[in-house]
């Protein structure tokens, strides 16, 4: 006879040291502060609202684009949710002469983005609040990076089968329509890790796909929905770097 022992369950002096850990970081971490008020309290209409990020995270796609627009040229490029700024200084390193900007609805980040920037006497990156691309100017930007932002963590748990009680649809689809309006014609539109397929939403007409980027194989996908926030079962969308039609 085979005996299955029971999974320990934490005891209560465990569970007290974890909520006074996660207490102690909301008073001493305002980037945390920030995020864990963005998931809890203001959750609709709200991009990914978690901070999860590191350098060069995506060397394939960053190296494509520099291929494509030139290492060397003064680009104007904004790094939409940009956390907590490692996507911008990584982009520097591979377009030098660029203007960089990085947008992020999380004070705190932004914060600690504009300390980093200070520090690093870079004056040609900047920093914003804001929830969208609306304060740029029409046909003002190379390329656009939307990296892991334009979904929420919280779809990718089990049973989820729509998404607009996270988020919907049409928010996605009018932040990549403004995504479109800031571009110049010929510019570049990044996407990597959405909840949702530019190909499915109005402004999906104004690109043409130019890489396709496959996740490894074995690795889960970020879950897709559709125009309907229904889940997409089984469905792959490799597409990854679009360019602006002329």
């Amino acid at each position: 006879m085979i005996v299955h022992s029971a999974t320990p369950k934490p005891t209560k002096p465990a569970i007290a040291i974890r909520q006074f850990r996660k207490l102690w970081r909301l008073i001493v971490d305002p980037p945390y502060r920030h995020m864990m008020w963005l998931h809890y309290v203001r959750r609709r209409g709200i991009f990914q609202p978690f901070n999860d990020t590191r350098a060069d995270r995506y060397p394939r796609i960053f190296a494509f684009v520099q291929s494509e627009l030139g290492a060397g040229q003064k680009l104007r490029i904004i790094s939409f949710g940009c956390s907590t700024g490692e996507e911008v200084f990584s982009l520097r390193q591979y377009f030098p002469n660029a203007a960089i900007k990085g947008i992020d609805i999380n004070p705190g980040n932004i914060a600690l983005c504009r300390q980093r920037a200070a520090a690093a006497g870079d004056g040609a990156i900047s920093f914003e609040l804001a929830r969208s691309t609306q304060n740029e100017a029409d046909a003002s930007c190379d390329a656009i990076f939307a990296m892991a932002v334009l979904r929420h963590g919280g779809l990718g748990a089990p049973g989820v089968t729509r998404c607009d009680h996270l988020l919907p649809f049409d928010d996605f689809a009018r932040a990549v329509a403004d995504f479109s309006r800031c571009l110049k014609p010929g510019g570049f539109l990044v996407i990597r890790h959405s909840n949702f397929r530019l190909c499915d939403a109005p402004a999906g007409r104004d690109f043409e796909t130019i890489l396709q980027v496959a996740l490894p194989q074995g690795t889960a996908g970020t879950p897709l929905f559709g125009p309907d926030n229904l889940l997409l079962s089984g469905a792959d969308y490799p597409d990854t770097v679009f360019r602006k039609r002329l």
